[in-house]
């Protein structure tokens, strides 16, 4: 177990409100990024761990690119977008395993998705990774469906 002196440090906290801020994102919303970068173990910033914080940060830093012109309301449209994206992989895992006869935890989902990439964190899949492992887990199930349809002997073209 991590100590106090493994919590986020004041200048992380302060760095990530300053980028909340700034992106516009709301209380509600890093909540639940909060929560997913602690991997469901609390929806409180000041409970994050330096490590967990930095990663964090590092993601909001890279939306807040200062390289482009965005404005507060583009910036949190990312990271909908990016939580989106996170919500309908984990979704299409879920869906494809189920057909399956399986009945997945949410850790075994995320390291599916993190094998398909061949990356180790969920939350560092990219769009464009996120975007093409929910096609590949949606063709799954519907090929899975035509063959369950052949099976029955009512497919018809």
């Amino acid at each position: 177990m991590m100590k106090n002196n493994d919590l986020r440090t004041p200048e992380q906290n302060r760095k990530l409100h300053y980028l909340c801020s700034r992106l516009g994102i709301d209380k509600e919303t890093l909540q639940t990024m909060v929560w997913n970068y602690t991997a469901q173990r609390t929806t409180r910033s000041k409970e994050m761990y330096k490590h967990e914080c930095q990663s964090l940060i590092d993601f909001l830093s890279e939306t807040a690119n200062p390289n482009r012109e965005r404005r507060t309301a583009a910036g949190r449209a990312d990271v909908m977008t990016i939580d989106r994206k996170r919500k309908g992989v984990i979704k299409a895992i879920f869906a494809h395993l189920e057909q399956q006869g399986m009945q997945p935890t949410m850790e075994y989902v995320k390291a599916i998705a993190c094998r398909a990439a061949g990356k180790d964190d969920f939350n560092k899949l990219s769009p464009a990774e996120l975007s093409r492992i929910y096609a590949e887990f949606c063709k799954k199930q519907r090929v899975a469906c035509v063959k369950k349809s052949i099976k029955q002997g009512i497919y018809l073209n």
